[in-house]
């Protein structure tokens, strides 16, 4: 596990939205919830 993918996670309880969060974060967002996913 990296910790920017933490870093994601807390983006996502922040916004509580995976596109908003995706796009805070510079990826798109099958990307990001593939890495939420494994978490």
């Amino acid at each position: 596990m990296e910790t920017k993918w933490l870093e994601d996670f807390v983006s996502l309880a922040e916004t509580r939205s995976f596109s908003r969060s995706a796009q805070l974060r510079h990826v798109t967002q099958p990307a990001f919830s593939r890495r939420i996913q494994s978490l």
